[in-house]
């Protein structure tokens, strides 16, 4: 028994739609959103520092 790993031309095609046009922008914008919250909290982290407070963050 022999599997078979060709496609078709529509199958081809739309699953690199799917990849391209789906999944990668939805990845892209959760690691932007992700970015933008991560640099939100830094900024007033540095805020606070700034106007006198004292550091929060706890490093082992």
């Amino acid at each position: 028994m022999t599997a078979v790993l060709a496609l078709t031309a529509f199958k081809a095609t739309f699953g690199l739609v799917v990849v391209f046009f789906v999944i990668f922008p939805l990845l892209l914008h959760g690691l932007i959103g992700f970015a933008l919250a991560q640099s939100a909290g830094e900024h007033q982290d540095n805020l606070d520092l700034f106007e006198g407070g004292e550091d929060t963050k706890q490093t082992y």
